[in-house]
């Protein structure tokens, strides 16, 4: 075999200069007549749970309210995953698109994020969106926790989330789960950051947090499937 052959066995493929098309659900559809009511996911703070309470708080009132991840957890997952994640109660989602408000109240030296975790079965089965500051093997991507550590199922990636001190992002999640995609999007409502494609799970909580860091979310809403 050439050297250039060779080489080529071990050269990962470029991502694409141009996210893939995201398949918004029906339900999401502005012009859809089966469009879905829009949901605040905190009009209610008490269906929200925390596998560590003082890491967590509210503040704020009504349309103001903020949910803020304070310190870091006491929790340990079972398998590798984000050790700071809060959980909405009371209605199982499966297609949606979802945004939020939210904001990084950590940086130093390492690659600081927020995830935003949606279809979650059970304890150890869910998927999060990973949004760090550096694309690399576990930072900024898409990842389905299935009983086993965290492994992404990225299709496309963007080189790192932008995260800005002290201001609001604006973020949306878009799950079909007939095509199977899933789309993230930061700031810009035009381009997604992170593009997937899985059909292993479909209805499931929402959840809010971070892998090891700190940061808030206001204005949470979705809009889509729920039971």
């Amino acid at each position: 075999m050439k050297p250039a052959a060779l080489l080529a066995l071990f050269v990962l493929p470029l991502a694409a200069a141009e996210p893939p098309a995201v398949t918004v659900p029906p339900c999401c559809a502005g012009n859809s007549r089966s469009a879905a009511l829009e949901s605040d996911l905190f009009a209610d703070p008490a269906k929200w749970s925390f596998a560590d309470a003082k890491a967590w708080k509210w503040s704020g009132e009504g349309k103001d309210k903020i949910l803020q991840l304070v310190a870091q957890s006491s929790a340990k997952p079972k398998y590798r995953s984000p050790l700071n994640l809060a959980w909405c109660g009371g209605k199982e989602w499966k297609d949606f698109t979802l945004t939020a408000d939210v904001r990084l109240t950590k940086f130093d030296a390492g690659n600081n994020d927020l995830c935003i975790a949606f279809g979650r079965t059970g304890e150890n089965r869910f998927y999060y969106a990973h949004l760090g500051e550096k694309a690399d093997e576990p930072h900024h991507q898409i990842h389905i926790v299935d009983n086993a550590d965290r492994k992404p199922i990225t299709g496309f990636r963007t080189a790192g989330t932008p995260w800005q001190e002290g201001k609001w992002h604006r973020v949306k999640i878009v799950r079909n789960t007939a095509t199977g995609d899933i789309g993230v999007w930061f700031d810009d409502m035009e381009k997604p950051v992170l593009t997937a494609q899985d059909k292993t799970l479909e209805w499931g909580r929402i959840g809010l947090g971070s892998f090891d860091d700190l940061g808030e979310f206001r204005n949470v809403r979705i809009k889509g499937i729920s039971r």
